[in-house]
């Protein structure tokens, strides 16, 4: 129960909406993809712009290409030495030359003058020599240490997947580009590495001497900065994310618990202060707070106490309706009575007659008015005490014997007295409309039966009576006040109904700490209306020891 009522509460519902923080990081992470494209394009474009600048500038100089004599052949070897030490911090690239790595001081002067830490520069002749190598893919400036494996680079990785490329040999540029480059044709191009995170992006350009091509420049870097850009920005997005999506919720789970507190409160003041007769009994304490929760609950202690008032008016009415409306009716009953001592023809004492049936019906009416009142206000001024129920309605079915001569009564009680507290004559009163009540309904020469049962909990009176059945939508509303089953008609025959006595007994079983229901007997055979009172505690534990 109390799970669905988090379900369907305030809590649950802004918890549900601070989850919705939860598409910032999306979004954001759609961003980087995007700018890691952007990032690639741009590299993409200055390599190749770097290609185009470092074949501009060997072209049209031939000598930079011309063979080596044969007396230089040793200074050549000393050359490619010294220069593969050089470049020993890309090993692959230097292990895997051999005797294609064919220097020219002036082009590798050029390249170390045009290159970039993290671009690797090649210079290959037509006759696929590597006459200048320039750099590493491996920058040599100090670069943040990337960051370690942990479960963010795997959430990181299934929001933003790197870009996948075939893979490649990063030890040396791919050689079908620079066979394009030597036949005239440029172009980028990427490929894998070891890492598959980290591509290598490569452009080359073919190196032109008039109208001959004598040689290709390449040009690579890797995607490592891009690929620390991202990481890093996504980790702290998503750590940051993290820290203020867990604060947003404990701020709204504290909300809310709160804003659910005061609600809880003002349900339970607001459910208290009407009891079941709808009467005002109790208090909505206005809050001080200046919100709406605030506003609402000034509002509803307004509107208690003037409702308050409301009933304490028709609460009085009956009483001051009942004590103005005695002195007229105590007047036309004296003028009708010293009237029907005059000598009168026959038309006109029917007449006088007529009038006498009305006076007595509003009296009844006046008497039944404030009925209610009186019975409350005996209630709350008379003590109560420890009586036999079972003989107190065995006393009373013997006067309604008499009372009702032309009906049946059976009683039905235990032999041991039922013990219960209250008001003896309010129980009798209970009785007496119950009665009252079935004998309007039951069918002619059938019997009224009478019950007094127990348990060990609970005391129960119950009145049956042959007759028509109840309908089911008047059962919740039968003990409501002014509520009658009788036709108009009817009320008129058997006298003043205002729906008040099964509201009486309502009262009476409720000032005991009972209740009352009706239902309809098996095979609509009738009705049955049951009062239930329970028994003091010390009358429980004497039950209970018994065997």
């Amino acid at each position: 129960m109390r799970r669905a009522r988090f379900f369907h509460g305030i809590r649950f519902r802004l918890l549900v909406v601070a989850l919705g923080l939860i598409a910032v990081p999306w979004l954001a992470a759609k961003f980087i993809a995007r700018m890691e494209t952007f990032l690639r394009q741009s590299q993409e474009q200055s390599i190749a712009a770097t290609a185009r600048a470092v074949a501009a500038a060997l072209s049209d100089r031939p000598q930079l290409f011309a063979r080596a004599s044969e007396e230089k052949d040793s200074q050549g070897e000393e050359r490619r030495r010294i220069i593969a030490l050089f470049a020993a911090a890309d090993t692959d690239a230097a292990a895997n030359l051999g005797t294609a790595y064919d220097p020219s001081d002036e082009i590798e002067r050029l390249l170390s003058i045009m290159g970039r830490s993290g671009e690797r520069l090649w210079v290959i002749d037509n006759r696929s020599r590597v006459r200048g190598l320039s750099g590493s893919l491996k920058d040599e400036a100090p670069t943040p240490r990337r960051p370690r494996r942990s479960w963010l680079r795997g959430v990181i990785s299934s929001f933003v997947p790197t870009p996948q490329v075939q893979r490649g040999d990063e030890s040396r540029p791919a050689r079908g580009q620079i066979d394009r480059a030597l036949i005239g044709v440029s172009s980028t191009q990427w490929r894998g590495t070891r890492d598959p995170e980290v591509a290598i992006v490569s452009a080359a350009q073919p190196v032109f001497v008039g109208d001959d091509i004598v040689g290709a420049a390449v040009v690579e870097e890797t995607t490592t900065a891009i690929q620390l850009l991202k990481q890093s920005a996504l980790e702290n997005l998503l750590a940051a994310t993290i820290a203020v999506v867990g604060g947003a919720l404990v701020i709204l789970l504290f909300f809310a618990s709160r804003l659910a507190t005061r609600i809880r409160r003002l349900h339970a003041q607001a459910e208290s202060a009407i009891d079941s007769q709808g009467r005002v009994r109790g208090n909505v304490e206005p809050s001080a707070a200046r919100d709406e929760i605030g506003d609402l609950s000034r509002t509803m202690a307004a509107v208690l106490a003037r409702l308050r008032d409301y009933n304490a008016y028709l609460e009085s009415m009956a009483g001051r309706l009942s004590h103005e409306l005695r002195t007229p009716v105590a007047v036309v009953r004296s003028s009708l009575d010293n009237l029907k001592q005059q000598p009168l023809d026959r038309e006109t004492r029917v007449y006088v007659e007529r009038a006498g049936e009305g006076v007595e019906r509003l009296a009844r009416l006046i008497s039944r008015l404030s009925e209610a009142t009186r019975l409350e206000r005996m209630l709350e001024s008379t003590e109560r005490e420890r009586f036999d129920l079972a003989a107190v309605v065995a006393g009373c079915v013997d006067g309604y014997r008499a009372a009702y001569p032309a009906r049946r009564f059976e009683l039905s009680r235990p032999e041991a007295p039922v013990m219960v507290e209250g008001v003896p004559d309010a129980l009798a009163q209970l009785l007496d409309k119950l009665v009252e009540n079935a004998s309007d309904f039951a069918p002619p020469e059938t019997a009224i039966r009478v019950h007094v049962t127990s348990d060990p909990r609970a005391a129960r009176l119950a009145v049956e009576n042959s007759g028509p059945p109840l309908a089911e939508e008047t059962l919740g509303r039968l003990f409501d006040s002014m509520v009658t089953l009788r036709a108009a008609d009817q009320a008129r025959v058997d006298g003043a109904h205002l729906g008040l006595g099964l509201y009486i007994v309502r009262l009476i079983a409720e000032f005991h700490g009972g209740r009352v229901r009706a239902s309809n007997l098996p095979d609509a055979g009738g009705v049955r209306f049951e009062v239930e009172i329970p028994l003091p505690r010390s009358s429980q534990r004497g039950t209970a020891a018994l065997p």
